[in-house]
């Protein structure tokens, strides 16, 4: 079976690296994957290619596509003769259908890596190609969601309830997986003593990611223990963040908050905390949650998208948007008797192997497509 991947970009994001785990384990099942990029290849598209995956890269700007990059597009697809066209994020499922042209053959998917809670804080451009992109799912064989949360809301948007089918993004147990002399000299690299409790979070500066929600928790938190600590990563997550600089400056917190900005050794970070807390007020399938559960991370999540399914009793969940809520799932976690919250982070890791494995999650993408395209299949 022939897949071609046509996703939005391939920088560095939760759904391009969703994309970059599952290819190699496709492969490994001989099915045949390359991969288009609307914009440049990026990190992600560079890690792709250095392990033998072709990736090619149109150097557009959508929404604003170009003639030329169109015109790439079709030599690519009636150069691979896809079975399977599978879009990736909304512009690139937009541009599977597109794509559609050169290979009238081929099954077209697309794939929702967000929900839509929270529209407003996207710009007017993005909901317009989400109302495109809800007409065309019509059209498709299946439109793929990460979580359940997604698929409900975005079918709430007129999006195909027929197409609609859930398929969470796989993780690599193995890559993410604790280990105590990484997390010695991690501690040990941030400048965390041993008796420190240390809280973090992960994940691109954005509003929706309410990170002004987590100082203000945080800041709750430090005024009780003195031995708490806090470490913020992510893109934008830095000394430099104006907009977080009046929390970061609150006295409880001089000295006690890391602002470690993007990181490319994130499965080491996680090991280095002792409760991992996603304060966002929107989410899908959270693979930063994944991240720090399969690193046996137990987690204090807000209720958005499939958090709570995620950590079911492994973790805490709280409210969105209520830093009092959040502070308290945070202070739970730091009272809590070591050895039971060791006990919570083994359970979070063997939930993450039992329903996120990327091994699991690649059998079931191969099962949807030969499910489709069943004279085709592997």
């Amino acid at each position: 079976m022939r897949v071609l991947f046509i996703s939005s970009g391939l920088g560095v994001g939760g759904a391009e690296t969703a994309l970059e785990r599952l290819i190699p384990h496709l492969q490994a099942k001989r099915v045949i994957c390359e991969v288009v990029s609307l914009r440049e290849e990026g990190e992600v598209g560079a890690r792709m290619m250095s392990v033998g995956i072709t990736v090619h890269a149109l150097g557009m700007q959508p929404p604003k596509p170009s003639l030329q990059g169109l015109l790439r597009l079709f030599r690519v697809v009636r150069h691979f003769k896809p079975d399977v066209i599978q879009g990736w994020m909304y512009h690139g499922n937009i541009a599977a259908h597109i794509a559609r042209l050169a290979a009238p053959r081929a099954v077209v998917l697309g794939a929702v890596h967000q929900t839509l809670a929270r529209p407003e804080l996207d710009p007017w451009t993005t909901r317009a190609v989400i109302r495109l992109d809800a007409l065309l799912s019509h059209l498709g064989s299946r439109t793929i969601y990460v979580a359940h949360s997604a698929a409900e809301q975005h079918v709430a948007h007129a999006y195909s309830k027929r197409a609609a089918v859930v398929l969470p993004n796989g993780f690599d147990t193995r890559r993410f997986a604790p280990d105590a002399e990484v997390r010695r000299g991690m501690r040990k690299h941030l400048g965390f003593a041993d008796g420190d409790f240390v809280i973090g979070t992960v994940g691109r500066f954005h509003l929706v990611k309410d990170h002004a929600g987590f100082l203000k928790a945080a800041i709750e938190v430090a005024q009780r223990f003195a031995h708490v600590r806090f470490v913020m990563a992510g893109a934008g997550l830095d000394a430099g963040n104006a907009a977080l600089a009046p929390l970061l400056t609150h006295p409880a917190l001089q000295g006690r908050v890391a602002m470690l900005g993007a990181r490319n050794d994130v499965p080491q970070l996680m090991q280095a905390l002792d409760v991992f807390v996603l304060s966002s007020l929107s989410e899908g399938l959270p693979n930063v949650v994944a991240e720090a559960m399969s690193c046996a991370v137990p987690c204090v999540v807000t209720r958005v998208g499939d958090a709570p399914w995620m950590v079911a009793d492994t973790g805490w969940v709280v409210p969105p948007g209520v830093p009092a809520s959040l502070a308290a799932g945070m202070a739970a976690a730091v009272v809590m008797e070591p050895a039971l919250l060791a006990q919570r982070g083994k359970a979070a890791r063997v939930r993450v192997e039992s329903e996120l494995a990327i091994s699991g999650v690649a059998r079931r993408y191969i099962e949807l497509y030969e499910d489709l395209v069943p004279q085709r299949a592997t």
